[in-house]
């Protein structure tokens, strides 16, 4: 039957079909003998490409330890300087962990920091002036001194590729050290940073008449004298070494524009404790000559106690009238 099906197929369709059987048979034959060839060159081509892929992983493995150091060092550099640093009181030359023996570190001061220019914020006029009527000493403001430089020194060799050579690491840390101390200001711990920053320039203030007037009562007041007892007073720093400041001030040190809102916070206050500072004074002024009769070593000879007695006498009685004179009003 198939016999007499290709009987039937026409003459010009079987020459076709013939050829295509022939020219898929020919390429099968191509393709094999290829393949045939090649089936040696897979570990040539492995040969060839191997030191390349390993040359290729070395390289990332020496990076990345390179790397790795960069960053320790850095972080050793750091931790040298701000080991030391208020509040913390370790020992900066300690030995960091894990940080190699052929490895080194130091810590040192550096010169005023000239980058910070940069800053605008440096550069205003809180900190540099000018102000209007107030002269700024930019000097106690100058946030550039007291530079801590520290730095970590350290030379390492990749594991894989000896033949590069050292990788040296020489990392520095700058930091600013400055607490504006009363040491560095050049005061004492009693007194105020603000007065000695910001001065008020009574030159630019000719037309502030009150200010004028109470600045020139207070400084030719003929009982000037008579006030050294607020914060200066003779017996008690005969007896205490130290006088307490009895100054009325105010009990806030917050700031508000409101007017009325400062009079009534802050004004009323205080005016209600420069009423009853002659009771403070006296109050505290008994106190210390009861403790002169009590504590004194060796003790009071009876003279000296009856004239203490008799001080403690006058004072508690015009204690008493004070108070009756702030009851009636």
């Amino acid at each position: 039957m198939l016999k007499n099906f290709s009987n039937s197929i026409p003459i010009r369709l079987s020459g076709a079909f013939k050829n295509a059987m022939r020219f898929e048979r020919n390429k099968f034959k191509r393709e094999l003998s290829s393949h045939q060839f090649r089936r040696g060159l897979a570990p040539v081509e492995m040969a060839l490409s191997l030191p390349l892929l390993m040359g290729f992983l070395a390289a990332l493995v020496a990076f990345g330890y390179a790397a790795s150091w960069k960053i320790r060092a850095e972080v050793v550099a750091r931790n040298v300087g701000w080991r030391n640093r208020h509040p913390r009181w370790a020992h900066w030359n300690a030995y960091p962990a894990e940080w190699p023996s052929t490895g080194t570190f130091d810590r040192h001061g550096a010169p005023e920091l000239e980058d910070l220019e940069q800053f605008s914020v440096t550069q205003a006029p809180i900190i540099r002036g000018p102000i209007s009527q107030i002269n700024v000493n930019s000097n106690l403001l100058n946030i550039s001194r007291e530079v801590t430089h520290s730095g970590a020194q350290i030379n390492r060799t990749p594991p894989l590729l000896p033949r590069l050579g050292e990788i040296s690491y020489d990392t520095g840390h700058q930091f600013l050290d400055d607490f504006f101390t009363h040491s560095e200001m050049g005061i004492s711990n009693s007194s105020r940073r603000i007065p000695r920053i910001y001065e008020i320039d009574l030159d630019f203030v000719r037309d502030s008449g009150p200010v004028l007037l109470a600045v020139s009562a207070i400084e030719n007041n003929p009982r000037r004298q008579l006030l050294i007892a607020l914060d200066q007073d003779p017996d008690f720093i005969a007896w205490r070494g130290g006088a307490p400041d009895f100054h009325p001030r105010v009990s806030s040190r917050n700031y508000e524009l409101d007017v009325d809102w400062v009079r009534q916070q802050r004004i009323a206050g205080l005016l209600r404790s420069i009423e009853r500072l002659p009771q403070r004074m006296v109050s505290s002024t008994i106190g210390l000559y009861r403790e002169q009769i009590n504590e004194s070593e060796p003790p009071l000879s009876d003279a000296a106690i009856a004239v203490l007695e008799r001080k403690i006498q006058e004072l508690e009685e015009y204690l008493r009238r004070l108070d009756a004179r702030a009851g009636e009003r």
